[in-house]
């Protein structure tokens, strides 16, 4: 079976439906603000707190060459930046692509996509939202304005009945322009479309959805970051079957992280935009407590590292950086927060160096930084500057207990490892494979390091030759394309690898005979599509 099978489906339906027919160009409307205008007459307030990233940049550069109506040629970083805000605030209220288009078309129209300070009479924002709305942090916070405009939306067509009106007609209708005016919306439709499923895929990837862990008896958990909330699986035996899945709720397109405690249990962390739930098994292979909700605040990357004598340590970055809490002695067991520096908005991975340091590795769009404790336990040595910025990364261990740290950015993917000279690392290898895909690792059962990555275009699998050694060539045709892949192993030590797309979550796992590897299959299920 090819991996993840109807990609995009879920999309049907986003279609744009113009209420303005016939319109060949678009007439001029002089009540409204121009690009020109926005950026010359008012203060552009910021959307994102931490500001345009070079990847908004990039992004505004692809839309620029397709858009067609009002934007068409007037992206900037900084729209970019606004559009990521209103795309990412529907993503975590759970709701769709074409609640996106709605509220993109709707902004289009009402501030050329710019966090206005002014207006007409009393209107601010990107939605131009009048001072009945609420008070003028709230209509210029991007987040705020952009959840106003939707329960607006979602009470004037209940259960969903916006899914099927015109986007233009679901526009005006929240706006409640004059008569005359009304058209302009669906006129932007088309353009805000391409703009929500251009932003929705880089959205995904912002970190680890799916991820693994193996229970104190060797059976294996997955935890899926749906679209709507946290999902769970788990073998109901060693090396066998799976149980159905289960929906924890939890935030809503959540970043994971796993670890084992000391003591044997699985934690589970959950971080979205807005928040970041913790989860602990009540016993070692036992069942759950319920989530805590209030672990911490909302941010990007996550990852979770295990200090020698066994306390969890785990890392979160948001726009002003990383931060770190650790388990304590004492209740309620974890420390504050803390800063601790390092790339804002990075992605991060950490593992266990051949003496027990936590390592952690953080990648932003524009840099790689590194950092290590000064011993086993301990606090924390500068951050070193480790390479460019990047897309996605991942960390794996030989069998030596020296590390190799993949990275993948539009060139395909990289690596370098530990040696035993100083500066203790290699310098950054080209690897070849796929360009701007998400990275997974995981230890064959006789210690050799194999790492998965997948894209939009397919997804490839690549082993070392032999434990500590150099690399077989790629296996170019391990599946289709994804959103996201994560890699655990079973009691025996044959590998599975964990792969999504909007169709849900897929498997396959190593066998005895050639290709030595399942066909790929759902878990026992779809589970939650995780779409781009």
């Amino acid at each position: 079976m090819a991996i993840l099978t109807g990609v995009l489906a879920w999309t049907l339906g986003i279609t744009a439906t113009a209420t303005f027919a016939g319109a060949s160009t678009r007439p001029v409307d002089p009540s409204e603000i121009t690009p020109y205008e926005a950026r010359a007459f008012y203060e552009n307030l910021a959307c994102d707190p931490a500001g345009p990233s070079p990847a908004d940049a990039t992004k505004a550069s692809s839309l620029n060459a397709v858009l067609s109506n009002k934007m068409a040629h007037n992206m900037t970083a900084y729209r970019a930046s606004c559009a990521r805000v209103i795309v990412q605030a529907v993503k975590d209220r759970g709701l769709n692509q074409r609640a996106a288009a709605i509220a993109l078309a709707t902004t289009i129209v009402e501030s050329s996509i710019s966090n206005l300070d002014g207006g007409d009479a009393d209107s601010v924002g990107l939605y131009q939202q009048r001072a009945s709305w609420g008070s003028f942090a709230q209509r210029t916070n991007a987040t705020w304005a952009t959840n106003k405009f939707l329960d607006v939306m979602q009470n004037f067509y209940p259960n969903g009945s916006w899914n099927s009106a015109p986007i233009g007609d679901v526009a005006a209708d929240v706006q409640r322009p004059a008569s005359q005016y009304r058209y302009r919306y669906g006129v932007e439709a088309n353009d805000a479309v391409t703009m929500a499923k251009a932003l929705w895929d880089s959205q995904t990837f912002s970190g680890d959805r799916v991820v693994t862990a193996s229970d104190a008896d060797g059976r294996m958990e997955i935890f899926a970051g749906g679209d709507d909330g946290v999902w769970h699986a788990y073998q109901t035996s060693q090396n066998g079957g799976w149980a159905a899945w289960e929906f924890w709720g939890g935030p809503k397109s959540a970043n994971l992280a796993s670890a084992r405690s000391a003591d044997g249990r699985i934690e589970v962390f959950a971080l979205n935009t807005q928040t970041l739930w913790h989860r602990v098994q009540k016993d070692p292979s036992g069942a759950w407590h319920d989530w805590e909700t209030n672990f911490g605040g909302g941010g990007y990357g996550l990852t979770v590292g295990k200090n020698k004598d066994g306390r969890l340590e785990v890392f979160a970055s948001n726009g002003g950086g990383i931060y770190h809490r650790y388990n304590t002695s004492q209740q309620p067991y974890w420390s504050n927060w803390e800063s601790i520096g390092g790339p804002a908005d990075s992605r991060l991975a950490s593992a266990s160096s051949s003496d027990g340091r936590i390592e952690v590795f953080a990648l932003s769009d524009s840099a790689f930084g590194h950092l290590v404790q000064k011993s086993p336990n301990s606090g924390w040595h500068p951050w070193e500057n480790f390479g460019g910025g990047g897309y996605d990364l991942a960390v794996g261990t030989n069998k030596d207990g020296r590390l190799e740290v993949f990275a993948s950015n539009g060139g395909g993917i990289y690596h370098r490892y530990n040696t035993s000279e100083q500066p203790y690392w290699s310098s950054w290898e080209s690897f070849g494979g796929l360009g701007n895909a998400k990275l997974a690792t995981e230890r064959s059962a006789d210690g050799r390091i194999e790492l998965f990555a997948v894209n939009t275009a397919g997804a490839q699998h690549i082993v070392q030759k032999s434990p500590n050694s150099g690399w077989h060539n790629w296996e170019t045709n391990f599946g289709g394309p994804g959103t996201d892949i994560a890699a655990g192993h079973n009691a025996d030590g044959r590998l599975e690898a964990i792969a999504s797309n909007g169709g849900g979550i897929y498997h396959r796992y190593n066998t005895s005979q050639q290709p030595y590897w399942s066909n790929w299959d759902h878990l026992n299920g779809p589970g939650p599509g995780i779409g781009y």
